[in-house]
């Protein structure tokens, strides 16, 4: 396995990519070469074809659900939706894919950059943009971060934007009390100062609560106002959920396929798991991914399942008769499939729609969703830090589960601080000023002004201490005696210099106060629409990485 690195951007406006932009449509007529030398069928069906499908009935997916959100806010009369036909005609199969993807939450400025370039290549190549909104993910989190800046007394808020859920995945998320998105407004705008930033997050949130009377769902809504936003950008990409794409039949073909094979696949998953760790030196075993849990002839398949309006439980797999693989929730058969020689595939792919028309759903985990809009969607998958990360070890698992050579991915990532100056001052200068300050217990007499120096007392102090130190004890007990007497003048004296000890405390903490402020207006993890929208702008043109050397 190879170890590769990617840096969170640090400064100001700093990008992270890789490959550098002018290489990214020569990745993709690398990807698309790849693929014509794959050679393996999904579920019985031939790598091509299969490609084929899935291409078609995601696009398909993606066409209608993004050309409701744009007769929604056409009919709302939503600013930057009068041009919305710009990918009409766009559909057709052939045409070189970009993809990126994300969950539906509030995300920060250097994941919506994903968006700005997956949009500049697809023009490039005139080819398609297409987001995957990763609706199939958990909210574990229904508050966000946003910061109140008052000067030194700056501070950071948590705001509720969703009831406390756990393990629900966006899809089924909804607000049924209508007053939800009014509090969250006006507890975001009593924390926000600056003009420009409380114009962005209310112009947004504006667009959030006028479709809310259209849809209550979570997910739907708050992709659909981020859509809206990004068009005063010119960024207009496709959309698709995983909910729609996890419904298509090419997905559950996918899925049986892993079903059948649902003992190799998990093997190598978590063999590739582990040589990534050690590789990495990683202790915690949920980091980058937890195992796919291995008991006897039971095995944990890569996918989530739930009833509608449930929360998401884990999915197994009794593989001990490879012929007939049942799989199993909570310890409960849900069904079984026959993977036999003689074994009618129609028949499992029958079995698994009449499970979803009693309201099951099975989603994808991060790894095989990765996977499968890379392998079978898209020509060009573009992923942030932290999922360019984890698919190192999808790579190897398609290297050695499909026996293949994955398609390349690019990385993006961005940094945008808030429109406020830091300090100039950095940790070492507190470190440097606690240095002095602990010496000052040590060693007052170095830090006693002329003055006091003079003083009599001070005086006879100092030359006692000198003596001392210069004395040579002859025994412990003399030691000892020595040491006392040392400490008892270092406590005389620091009271001589107690003015300046404290003022030097007063200057660290007037340091670490600094620095606290720092730290909040440079934090890169708050939501895109509290920074004014001329930043956004300036730090979507980088997207076309025109000033990029």
């Amino acid at each position: 396995m190879k170890i590769e690195t990617f840096t969170i951007p640090k400064q100001n406006k700093e990008i992270f990519i890789k490959p550098a932009y002018e290489d990214i449509p020569g990745l993709i007529s690398l990807n698309k070469e790849r693929f014509k030398s794959y050679d393996f069928d999904i579920n019985s069906i031939p790598f091509s074809g299969f490609r084929e499908q899935v291409r078609s009935e995601t696009l398909k997916k993606a066409g209608e659900y993004t050309e409701k959100i744009w007769s929604l806010c056409s009919n709302l009369n939503i600013s930057s939706t009068e041009k919305l036909s710009c990918i009409n005609d766009s559909y057709a199969p052939d045409k070189d894919i970009t993809e990126t993807g994300h969950s539906p939450i509030l995300a920060h400025p250097g994941v919506l950059i994903k968006h700005g370039l997956i949009n500049s290549i697809a023009k490039k190549v005139n080819g398609i943009g297409v987001n995957m909104i990763v609706d199939n993910d958990a909210c574990h989190d229904n508050c966000l971060s946003i910061p109140d800046i008052n000067g030194m007394d700056s501070s950071v808020e948590r705001i509720e934007f969703l009831s406390s859920l756990y393990n629900l995945a966006f899809e089924e998320i909804k607000y049924t009390d209508s007053t939800q998105l009014l509090s969250f407004k006006e507890g975001v705008l009593k924390a926000l100062h600056n003009p420009d930033m409380k114009k962005t997050f209310e112009d947004f949130i504006n667009i959030v609560i006028n479709l809310s009377g259209q849809t209550q769902q979570f997910s739907d809504l708050f992709t659909y106002a981020r859509h809206a936003f990004l068009l005063r950008f010119g960024i207009c990409n496709l959309e698709v959920p995983v909910s729609l794409i996890s419904e298509t039949e090419p997905f559950l073909n996918f899925f049986l396929h892993i079903t059948a094979n649902a003992r190799s696949f998990v093997d190598i998953y978590n063999a590739k798991l582990r040589e990534y760790r050690r590789l990495k030196k990683i202790s915690s075993k949920a980091n980058p991914l937890p195992d796919l849990m291995e008991k006897g002839y039971v095995v944990e398949l890569p996918f989530w399942i739930w009833r509608e309006g449930k929360s998401r439980k884990n999915l197994f797999a009794s593989v001990a008769n490879n012929r007939r693989i049942s799989i199993i929730c909570e310890n409960k058969i849900v069904t079984h499939f026959d993977f036999g020689e003689n074994c009618n595939s129609s028949g499992n792919l029958e079995r698994l729609k009449d499970l979803i028309n009693t309201g099951i759903k099975f989603r994808p985990k991060a790894i095989v969703n990765t996977m499968y809009s890379r392998m079978f969607f898209s020509d060009l998958f573009i992923h942030g830090i932290g999922g360019a990360k984890y698919d190192l070890v999808t790579d190897e698992i398609i290297r050695e589960f499909f026996g293949v050579e994955p398609p390349a991915y690019a990385t993006v990532s961005a940094t945008l601080h808030l429109p406020y100056k830091p300090f100039n001052v950095s940790n070492d200068d507190v470190i440097a000023l606690k240095h002095v300050i602990k010496d000052m217990d040590y060693n007052p007499d170095r830090y006693a002004s002329g003055e006091i120096m003079e003083d009599a007392g001070m005086e006879s102090m100092v030359s006692e201490k000198k003596e001392l130190i210069a004395r040579e004890a002859h025994n412990s007990e003399e030691r000892h005696r020595s040491f006392d007497r040392l400490r008892e003048l270092n406590a005389l004296m620091k009271e001589k210099i107690r003015p300046l000890i404290k003022e030097k405390e007063k200057e660290q903490e007037d340091l670490e106060k600094r620095l606290r402020y720092n730290s909040i207006v440079t934090n890169r993890e708050y939501p895109f629409c509290i920074y004014p929208e001329l930043m956004l702008r300036e730090l979507f043109k980088l997207t076309h990485f025109t000033q990029y050397k």
